[in-house]
Order: structure tokens, then sequence, then C-alpha cells
């Protein structure tokens, strides 16, 4: 019988440098480990159904508000067709751990429910869960950087969504750069394995 996969979850809002670290742990890991994100499975959808097309509604779409001090926030809303992706999402990375892959989960949480619905789906396999964030204004400078000014506030409108609780590790990246990071989870992997 295949002994199950290893999944290293990477959870934090946009711009945390979730990608970065995947990216590097790929590289720092001794064994093969599959990269994938929610962008992985946005991507998957016919553009009706995401962002703000005709049937955005159904599959994911952008909610646009301010904070009580004004600023904008950006945040990802999902009908019946995003919830079923988000679901498959969870089943899929189960079933790859499940016919032995290792897999780094990329994850922003776009509502408080995504992280313990992730628990309950990885339940019984081998996970350590890492909080990758920054200070905010940190997240708004590299948003500042990477997004057109339409697609600015999505760090905002999740920066709450997730605190940094019950967490095997928490890594903060604006003290820590990508190779960094990745070292200090290939460490806490490695120790995690040696004890089971």
């Amino acid at each position: 019988m295949q002994e199950p996969g290893h999944a290293i979850m990477l959870i934090g809002t946009s711009g945390a440098g979730k990608s970065s670290t995947a990216t590097e742990l790929q590289r720092a890991l001794p064994e093969p480990f599959l990269a994938l994100g929610l962008d992985t499975f946005f991507g998957t959808l016919p553009r009706r159904w995401s962002s703000e097309g005709e049937r955005a509604g159904d599959g994911f779409s952008y909610l646009r508000d301010v904070d009580d001090e004004g600023h904008p926030r950006l945040r990802i809303g999902y009908g019946p067709v995003g919830a079923r992706v988000l679901a498959g999402m969870r089943g899929a990375v189960a079933s790859l751990l499940r016919e032995g892959n290792n897999v780094i989960v990329d994850e922003m949480p776009i509502d408080p429910t995504v992280v313990p619905a992730w628990r309950t789906a990885l339940s019984g396999y081998r996970v350590l869960w890492v909080h990758v964030g920054a200070p905010l204004d940190v997240l708004e400078e590299r948003e500042a950087e990477r997004y057109p000014e339409t697609f600015r506030g999505l760090s905002r409108g999740h920066y709450d969504v997730c605190g940094p609780d019950r967490f095997d590790l928490v890594l903060d990246s604006s003290e820590l750069g990508p190779q960094d990071r990745a070292h200090r989870i290939v460490a806490a992997w490695a120790s995690r394995r040696a004890t089971r």
C-alpha cells in the first residue's frame, strides 16, 4: 500500500510571499513536491464565471468597498460554482496525498470558512501548517508594485480573514526573504517527519 504524501500549507493574504516561498521550497526540499494554489484553480474557470464576467456571481466575483478609514478594499466573493471549485481543490489535494504525492498549497483564505474546511479535508494526513504574513503597509506597497490600481485593496480586503493562530510555523516576510522562509519550513518539516 502506498504511503500518503506530505502537505505544506502556506496560508496568507495577497502579497504575503506565499508563491515565492513555494518556489524556493521546491528547490530546497529533498523530495518532489507539487505546488498548487488558489490561482491554479481560479484559472480553470471560463471567464464568464470569474472576475467580472456575466456569471461571476455564481463563480468568483470582486466585491469592492472601503474600510472605516476610507481605504479601498477588494474582496473575493463566490457563489455555488465557486464553492464547488473550492471543495474540489481540497478534494484534489487530499487525493494527491492519498496516492503518495507531496504537495505545497499556496492558499489565500477568501473568507473565514476556508482554513477550517482545509483542516477537515486534510484530517489524518501529515500536514505542516504555515502562516506567511507581513504588516499591512508592506503588503500594500507590494500590491502597488504588482497590480494596476483596479486590483488594489486585495491585501486589505483579506488581511483579517485568517490570523496566525493554530499554525505550526508563523513567518513574517517583511523580515525573512524567500530562501530564509523556505529553509525554516524545510527544517520544521524535517523535524516533524523525524518524530513520526
